[in-house]
């Protein structure tokens, strides 16, 4: 009987014990996710001109903002799972959107460092990609977004549940889009063209992401996303398979990628000039 009160006695303090760290931490995360951040923004030239709107529809189509917001960017619900409830903003002027409200201010502060007006870190924004497009293009995308059509859709806003705030006190690797910023420079003062210079610019922003500064393989910010691998071995392919492999999903052994990891498919908008260019570069690192 003693031994019994005895096991029973260490199972209800072993009980409480885990109650109160399981409260430490979906306090901790709790923390973290509504962390607030003092982000000065540099401003950027916004032109409504044509050919402003032009590049801003390119790099909107070509860097995968449909892919979260949808084909007509009236957002959507991502997830709807235990940990959270994830959202992608309506970016249109409709009811639920935020076109009809963001000052341009408020455009660059959430694409480029994933902080919304009220100082919030976005939690589902990949900023770690757009922190890094240069000012023109930058400014022609915020441009391009406030020209949509308006789109009524009103979506409840991102929730992060009890199981979501535990995860989130237990594993430093989830962060919002600020504390994701990776340390390294923004390339600029490249002119457009079919050039490795060129290349290297939009390498960093659409590829650097996932396979690291320097290209040599690196983990995606989807921390259940298998390793990106080193693409030194691209400029082994032959700009020709290069190019095909953006048409198609098959590298050059016949291997089919699968987009969900790889976006191939998204990437191929970016159009021949610009995936040459990156190609150009690629075989210029060590």
């Amino acid at each position: 009987m003693k031994a019994l009160k005895w096991i029973l006695g260490t199972l209800g303090v072993l009980i409480v014990l885990a109650v109160v760290a399981a409260l430490f931490l979906m306090n901790k995360g709790a923390g973290r996710f509504d962390q607030t951040w003092d982000t000065p923004v540099e401003m950027v030239s916004i032109s409504s001109d044509s050919a402003s709107l032009a590049l801003g529809r390119f790099i909107a189509e070509s860097h995968g903002c449909q892919g979260c917001h949808g084909g007509n960017f009236a957002g959507q619900v991502m997830i709807d799972a235990p940990p959270f409830l994830a959202v992608a903003s309506n970016l249109t002027s409709g009811a639920g959107g935020v076109g009809s409200r963001y000052s341009d201010e408020d455009w660059v502060r959430s694409i480029r460092h994933g902080v919304n007006p009220s100082g919030r870190g976005l939690m589902v924004m990949p900023s770690e990609a757009y922190h890094f497009l240069n000012d023109e293009e930058m400014g022609a995308l915020v441009a391009y977004l406030k020209t949509l059509d308006p789109v009524d859709n009103e979506l409840p806003p991102f929730e992060m549940r009890p199981l979501g705030k535990l995860i989130m006190g237990v594993d430093p690797a989830m962060s919002t889009a600020p504390g994701m910023m990776p340390d390294r420079e923004r390339v600029t003062g490249v002119e457009r063209g079919v050039t490795a210079d060129w290349g290297h610019y939009r390498a960093s922003v659409v590829c650097m992401v996932c396979h690291g500064g320097n290209l040599q393989g690196g983990q995606p910010p989807d921390p259940d996303s298998p390793l990106a691998p080193d693409l030194r071995v691209v400029a082994g392919w032959g700009q020709d398979a290069f190019l095909e492999f953006f048409r198609t999903g098959v590298n050059p052994s016949g291997r089919e990628i699968n987009k969900e990891v790889m976006p191939w498919d998204k990437f191929s908008h970016l159009g021949e000039d610009e995936l040459t260019a990156i190609y150009l570069y690629l075989e210029t690192i060590n």
